[in-house]
């Protein structure tokens, strides 16, 4: 017997809010970061700066994951 109860919106996959998208801009900031390394434009002190600075943004997501509305956790 099944039950006829709403799927939360992250159970679907096809969630839009910001929380979701966090992990895939920070990867996304972390192979800019690399990139310009790689190719010079950044000097060695700024890249592990920028690296740095999106390790803790990362942290700081994970810590406050479970405060997402739409998935009905608390």
């Amino acid at each position: 017997m099944e039950t006829t109860e709403e799927k939360k919106s992250c159970e679907t996959s096809k969630c839009g809010c910001f929380c979701h998208k966090m992990p895939g801009l920070f990867i996304l900031l972390a192979g800019v970061a690399i990139l310009l390394r790689a190719l010079e434009v950044l000097g060695h002190t700024p890249f592990w700066i920028i690296i740095a600075v999106i390790v803790m943004l990362a942290g700081l997501q994970y810590m406050f994951a479970g405060m997402c509305k739409c998935c009905g956790r608390a």
